[in-house]
């Protein structure tokens, strides 16, 4: 098993280093990190401009930036990768070989999903913008986050016929992976939940109300089962094609 691993990782090294756009898109996440260091001179201004306070809104800007940003990147990457397989024919070559059809996609969301908190974790450190008891709370916060990534790269995979209507694809999507779940933060009702139908709200509601020094345990688990019921259908569709 760990040698077929080996060599689906080998696989996909050997991709991104022939793609310069996504050798370069892996450098995103920390990119959304220089991004928080420009916080505090921002708040400063508006408040000195406007009276405008943002410090309220700092787990607004984490959530959008370091949460659902890397798992819109990543799942761009991965998306990416399973149509370079595709038009490679890896998935048809591996099914006259003794590995399952569902390895592979199942290495790739596996994957995803471990590679998401790594990024996360270590775009939040560079941030400087949490402590390090805050960051440690989020790494589940993050494993919902990498349910997200897969479950954009498995839809990119399935619905794009190429890279290009990839890209395509994961522009139209990004909205409703990077901006639409953050809509509820302006939102105090239960109503808010009603945008629980899309993934990547429940580690953004999740983020929030640990930040605020609640229980975030209900929505993270709420959003990992979800997450979890979502790629298993992605999958099974995916592992068909």
């Amino acid at each position: 098993m760990w040698t077929t691993v080996a060599a689906f990782g080998r696989n996909d090294i050997r991709n991104i280093r022939r793609d310069t756009m996504l050798a370069g898109i892996v450098f995103g996440p920390f990119l959304y990190s220089v991004m928080m260091w420009l916080l505090p001179p921002i708040t400063r201004l508006l408040d000195r401009l406007y009276g405008f306070d943002l410090v309220p809104y700092y787990p607004l800007a984490i959530s959008g930036f370091q949460i659902l940003g890397p798992a819109a990147v990543l799942g761009c990457i991965g998306g990416m990768l399973l149509l370079e397989d595709k038009d490679q024919r890896t998935l048809s070559a591996l099914r006259v070989t003794p590995a399952p059809p569902l390895a592979y996609p199942l290495y790739r969301v596996l994957l995803l999903i471990a590679i998401t908190p790594v990024f996360e974790i270590a775009a939040l450190a560079l941030s400087r913008r949490m402590d390090s008891e805050s960051i440690v709370a989020a790494i589940p916060i993050t494993v919902v986050a990498g349910a997200t990534t897969a479950i954009l790269a498995t839809t990119i995979a399935l619905l794009a016929k190429n890279k290009v209507e990839g890209l395509a694809l994961f522009r139209a999507a990004g909205m409703l992976v990077f901006m639409v779940p953050l809509v509820p933060w302006f939102i105090d009702s239960p109503l808010g939940l009603l945008f629980g139908v899309l993934p990547p709200f429940w580690a953004a509601k999740a983020f929030w109300v640990m930040m605020d020094g609640g229980n975030h345990w209900p929505y993270t688990l709420t959003g990992a089962a979800y997450g979890a019921v979502l790629v298993i259908l992605l999958l099974r569709r995916l592992s068909r094609r």
